[in-house]
């Protein structure tokens, strides 16, 4: 990590301090939030066939990929002398050719206090919506290889003018699952002169005492929010 990274992520502790001496740590809103936005959200997912699939293919070896050739694939592994359960096995895993970026975005309020935007999303696998990162997406979406709109927050990520980047690692995700894919994680500092553009209804400005409570509530915090935050 760079020494500009480590100075700034120096500074965000020493304002989370003072912050967190201050700030409202009561989670009751945001979990009666969260419940009025599930209660809202029409998203449903079930289980189907993979041929009963729509835009995604089964090549002669059984492989399986998007339409678009982006987004993620299924492919087979090999697996030998592993120091595990078994020494060796087979597995189906997901691949993609590129990875993603995960972004948290934080504002500093004029009483000096700090809070972090998340965002209520359900993912398919999901059964309710979950607090997750204020952006994410993989450079699939970002290519709008989905034929629809670009990924809110979009802008804020990309337009330096918009949010400063405070700083930035890459973590791959779970082995067992994925192939080497990697994701960028950022923390991001939102210009004042933008604060107020965000008006998303399913998004929800918390405090980093506020986060670490929520994080003890069953189901609540996506795990990327963690990765993120993890860098502080």
């Amino acid at each position: 990590m760079s020494d500009k990274y480590i100075k700034n992520l120096k500074n965000l502790r020493e304002k989370i301090n003072f912050s967190a001496a201050i700030e409202n740590q009561e989670i009751k809103h945001v979990l009666k939030w969260l419940r009025k936005r599930n209660s809202k959200n029409k998203m449903i997912s079930k289980q189907i066939n993979i041929n009963d699939l729509k835009d995604w293919k089964t090549d002669k070896k059984g492989n399986i990929s998007h339409k678009s050739s982006q987004f993620f694939g299924v492919q087979g592994v090999k697996i030998y002398g592993a120091n595990r359960e078994v020494t060796k096995w087979d597995q189906p895993i997901l691949t993609q050719k590129h990875g993603g970026i995960l972004a948290i975005l934080f504002r500093e309020n004029k009483n000096k206090t700090l809070e972090f935007l998340l965002y209520a999303r359900k993912e398919p696998g999901d059964n309710n919506l979950k607090l997750c990162p204020s952006f994410s997406a993989t450079q699939s979406n970002m290519n709008l290889a989905h034929g629809g709109k670009k990924t809110h927050l979009t802008d804020f990520i990309l337009n330096k003018k918009k949010a400063k980047l405070i700083c930035k690692t890459l973590h791959y995700e779970e082995g067992a699952r994925f192939w080497q894919k990697p994701n960028k994680n950022l923390l991001l500092q939102i210009n004042e002169k933008y604060n107020q553009s965000i008006k998303n209804p399913d998004f929800i400005w918390v405090n980093y005492s506020q986060i670490k409570k929520l994080n003890l509530v069953n189901g609540v915090i996506n795990p990327f929010v963690k990765t993120i935050m993890f860098m502080i």
